[in-house]
């Protein structure tokens, strides 16, 4: 039986808490190494399961595909849209009796996979703040005045905000060091989900930016069938009661080599 994640009120704060003598907390080398450099930790993954083709291809195959990737990344969410009725969205007709709300998520996440595309395409993505912040923006702009900004750099000004940075840092260093662009994908998903670095759309942003990487390096984009929601909860609650990312990195792999 799949077990069902307990979330807390609060977003900071998860009900589900995993004790130290669970299984989960394995033995890892450079375990410290990992939580200082992304704040989260993880054991081997078998990425070799995320097939290689080649940039272009890829590109080719993720245009092709935008309105399923919005679709997709929208019901996560929870939006109610259907597959055909994005695809009549996108193709500048609105759909009656859907919230205002959920159009407007649907349109923004177009909006920031074209543009997803575009960076891609011209070899301008980057895996850079500038480049987050930019599609946070987009993603993000009709749930919170501060899209595009780390918590505490935009209208709610904390301390905070250097740490985030410092985290942003010393996850790129991190990254410049991974060999595999696979695990490079990975690991920015897992440590931007984790820190929360925006206040809203942090999930959306880092699934773009992992796509992003993805597809640079001549990798299909990895796409979450709404149908799994419950296991990407599941494996999202695990990473924050425990800031362990192996089982979400398991679960991207198997998203992505059942896609193959």
């Amino acid at each position: 039986m799949t077990k069902q994640p307990r979330w807390a009120p609060d977003p900071e704060t998860y009900a589900a808490r995993k004790s130290t003598t669970d299984d989960s907390y394995r033995e890892v080398a450079d375990r410290d190494d990992q939580v200082r450099d992304t704040g989260v930790w993880w054991t081997e993954v078998d990425t070799a399961r995320m097939l290689p083709s080649d940039t272009e291809s890829a590109w080719r195959r993720f245009r092709a595909n935008l309105p399923e990737l919005v679709w997709h990344a929208a019901s996560l969410e929870g939006n109610s849209f259907t597959l055909p009725e994005v695809r009549t969205l996108l193709a500048g007709v609105t759909v009656g009796d859907r919230p205002a709300g959920e159009e407007r998520q649907v349109l923004a996440l177009s909006e920031a996979y074209g543009a997803l595309r575009d960076l891609v395409g011209y070899g301008r993505f980057h895996i850079d703040k500038s480049t987050s912040d930019r599609l946070n923006r987009i993603v993000a702009r009709h749930e919170t005045p501060d899209a595009g900004r780390f918590r505490g750099e935009g209208t709610l000004r904390r301390d905070g905000r250097e740490l985030l940075r410092t985290r942003f840092t010393t996850l790129q260093e991190r990254l410049a060091e991974t060999d595999d662009p696979r695990l490079q994908a990975l690991i920015y998903f897992c440590s931007a989900a984790r820190t929360r670095f925006y206040a809203g759309g942090n999930k959306r942003t880092a699934l773009l930016m992992m796509t992003g990487i993805l597809i640079s390096n001549g990798f299909d984009a990895v796409v979450v069938p709404h149908s799994r929601r419950l296991e990407l909860d599941h494996a999202l609650d695990t990473l924050v009661t425990t800031d362990d990312a192996t089982e979400l990195m398991s679960f991207l792999i198997d998203c992505a080599a059942s896609e193959a």
